[in-house]
């Protein structure tokens, strides 16, 4: 196992935290962290509490573990919103995010074509999203094929929770995305 200096560590923080566009800010924010801690940590202060450091990195989508918890930060109107990989039990990675996220109203509703990438099944791609059930089925197929870029492109989170407990989604993704559904009921 290699080690690393504080100074290295920091360098490594600082240079992913600049690859995904991120202030010390809001990777502060994003990590539970105050803002001078980042600004310590990425200066190579060794007295950096490790667990803060684990956090930190974390936030960045570095492993600090043994099991890999790969992270992807995607911007969207309502802030910055960390995706985890996970596997489904037929071995699909599925994208699961930290927390919901709001679409302008108009593209909320709006009758979307879905990538092919997403809908690759064949038949039709087209879906209203102001239709319950045409959101429904096409909130089912992105949470089951989308990355986390095209999810924040289509998924509206007030859409999502309301439609939440009468929409079919299979258990391992109702499982996945439950709390961020509920994060989301409880501060509205």
């Amino acid at each position: 196992m290699a080690t690393m200096s504080p100074g290295e560590i920091g360098e490594l923080v600082r240079s992913v935290r600049k690859t995904l566009g991120l202030t010390q800010a809001e990777l502060a924010e994003l990590a539970g962290v105050g803002r001078r801690f980042v600004i310590e940590l990425e200066a190579g202060h060794g007295r950096a509490e490790l667990r803060k450091v684990a956090d930190v990195m974390r936030a960045v989508g570095l492993e600090v573990s043994d099991e890999p918890d790969p992270i992807e930060m995607v911007r969207t109107p309502s802030g910055l919103v960390s995706f985890r990989t996970v596997m489904s039990r037929i071995g699909r990675p599925l994208s699961v995010p930290n927390r919901l996220w709001r679409l302008d109203p108009e593209r909320a509703t709006a009758t979307v074509t879905l990538p092919h990438s997403v809908h690759w099944s064949g038949g039709g791609n087209t879906f209203d999203l102001a239709d319950w059930n045409d959101r429904a089925l096409a909130y089912r197929t992105l949470m089951l094929e989308a990355t986390p870029s095209v999810l924040v492109d289509y998924v509206d989170g007030r859409q999502l929770v309301d439609m939440w407990d009468d929409m079919f989604v299979p258990p391992e993704i109702r499982q996945a995305w439950q709390s961020a559904v509920s994060d989301f009921r409880e501060a509205a």
